[in-house]
């Protein structure tokens, strides 16, 4: 029996929802559907662990091959399934963990979908091609799907590769490296730093291969993403953990003298590319060279069902989305290995780890 949690099951309701729709609606910053603005969808690829299952339209009935098999499956099916799938995931709002759905898992096998996921390797969920009645093409565009019934998502995964370092401007004895480690919040442990007259000055992000990656994006980003780091483990504010606030602070200080009377926007922009590169498919450990065939955007399920494409065919209003809706978050200190004075060469650093999370 397939088990899985409300984000895992969303992948086969926007599978079901979408061929209902048979449209792909574009969202705004606010989650909202653009009025009179979206996109007719002439096929579906689901890309199974094993094979890719393509389905197209008839009329009102879905064509479903893969390499072995064929079905025809009135529309209206899909939207009775959709439906249910929806009211099922709903139901567990206030619980945790895996569950499963019986109706839904036997009409997916019914023509042959047997796993809740897209095949791992992909770094999109789902295929759509859809039909631009502006331009007369056909673009066939990848997407991951982003959930709003479970717990916000994660766009940037802590890891090893995404610590950043920092060299204290002067050492602390064993007995403050005690009371600096004991310290649950950052702010605390940066307060009890700044009343020893003690300043943490940006050295590197750790991975060679991240700091590659972010030069992409502008020279002294690894810097901006460093002063950022601090600005949010530094701040007790939950206001202020938003990756829009932090960026409104960075300009303020234009600590790397940008002409911002010219372009007041500059930080803001290096951020935007940053959340859509990241979101495109590049990753702290791998090299980038901007293959946005990988996933070319997200479809956003709201809490109501509805479906809101977020794309990089259209630029504008997926980078306001991934600007608007992301957060910083601190990840598990236990398993990244930050937080904690070391010393290297007689001189004391500090990690900080970056985890960047949708807000909802």
């Amino acid at each position: 029996m397939l088990k899985g949690n409300k984000g895992e099951w969303s992948e086969p309701y926007a599978l079901l929802k979408l061929l209902s729709d048979r449209k792909l609606a574009l969202g705004d910053e606010n989650f909202r559907a653009i009025e009179d603005l979206f996109y007719p969808i002439s096929a579906i690829i689901r890309h199974e662990k094993d094979r890719n299952v393509n389905f197209s339209y008839d009329g009102n009935i879905i064509l479903i091959k893969d390499e072995a098999n064929a079905y025809s499956i009135p529309i209206s099916e899909f939207e009775y399934y959709a439906e249910l799938c929806k009211r099922r995931i709903q139901e567990k709002k206030k619980e945790k963990g895996a569950f499963s759905i019986p109706e839904i898992e036997m009409f997916l096998q019914s023509f042959s979908i047997h796993s809740l996921k897209a095949k791992s390797k992909n770094k999109h969920d789902i295929t759509v091609q859809i039909d631009d009645p502006k331009t007369l093409f056909a673009p066939t565009l990848g997407f991951s799907i982003k959930s709003q019934f479970g717990a916000p998502s994660t766009l940037v995964n802590a890891s090893g590769a995404t610590n950043f370092s920092y060299s204290l401007s002067s050492n602390l004895s064993d007995e403050d490296i005690k009371a600096f480690e004991g310290f649950r919040l950052f702010a605390d442990k940066f307060e009890f730093l700044k009343i020893r007259g003690i300043s943490l000055e940006f050295e590197k992000a750790e991975s060679s291969v991240f700091q590659t990656n972010l030069q992409t994006i502008d020279f002294n980003f690894e810097k901006v993403l460093g002063d950022v780091l601090l600005a949010y483990f530094g701040d007790r504010n939950s206001k202020n953990k938003t990756v829009k606030n932090l960026i409104q602070g960075i300009t303020a200080t234009n600590k790397y003298g940008y002409n911002t009377h010219i372009n007041p926007e500059i930080y803001e922009m290096m951020m935007k590319k940053f959340l859509v590169e990241y979101a495109l498919g590049m990753r702290a450990n791998e090299v980038w060279k901007r293959d946005y065939q990988a996933c070319g955007g997200y479809l956003v399920i709201r809490t109501d069902g509805e479906i809101l494409c977020y794309h990089f065919y259209f630029l504008k209003k997926f980078e306001e989305y991934l600007f608007d809706n992301t957060k910083l978050d601190t990840a598990d200190v236990k398993k990244h290995g930050f937080g904690s004075i070391y010393l290297k060469e007689n001189k004391q650093y500090v990690k900080l780890n970056l985890q960047i999370r949708f807000i909802k």
